[in-house]
């Protein structure tokens, strides 16, 4: 059990899939363009738990079968998803595209949040929850207890690539281990 709600994007292999799963995670999310539907059917079949995400710009069906799926704000507006999408924001992209971001309100899930500083965005942070579940994208460790007094849903890690099949490193694991509940 993890304190906050997280989202692992960019998860290529089954070793990080089964790591991030075993230790609670609540959402994996797959990059399109690195994994096919053949590589991501056999990787979720080893994997219970976490919710299925496919980040992507181009695919308007569900071939993949995920639970939902992850645009930029740019690609949104094309695709006819049902309630069922995480939309990537950088933070000094919300004055110009909230615009757009707020009519969409029903069908967006969460907003993954690239932020610079953490602590210089607070104030745009807190209006931005207001509108929406938001994961702040890759904090750094010595952040966590600030982002955990914050108004926002989780946060969103990014998964990297095994060396060789079954040989790797999960420099995420010291932030997954930090939000461990004793």
């Amino acid at each position: 059990m993890l304190k906050t709600k997280v989202k692992v994007g960019n998860i290529t292999n089954l070793s990080e899939a089964r790591y991030c799963a075993g230790m609670g995670v609540d959402f994996l999310s797959f990059p399109a363009a690195t994994v096919d539907t053949k590589t991501f059917q056999e990787i979720t079949g080893w994997v219970a738990g976490p919710k299925f995400i496919i980040e992507t710009d181009s695919i308007e069906k569900n071939e993949y079968e995920a639970d939902y799926f992850e645009h930029t704000i740019d690609s949104l507006e094309k695709f006819s998803h049902g309630k069922n999408v995480f939309v990537s924001l950088r933070i000094n992209e919300w004055f110009e595209k909230k615009v757009k971001l707020l009519p969409l309100k029903e069908k967006i899930i969460g907003i993954d949040l690239h932020i610079n500083s953490i602590r210089d965005s607070e104030k745009i942070i807190e209006q931005i929850a207001k509108e929406f579940d938001v994961f702040i994208n890759n904090p750094l460790p010595s952040d966590l207890e600030f982002i955990l007094e914050l108004p926002v849903t989780g946060i969103s890690l990014n998964g990297n690539a095994e060396s060789r099949p079954g040989l790797k490193e999960y420099p995420l694991s010291e932030i997954l281990e930090s939000l461990e509940i004793d």
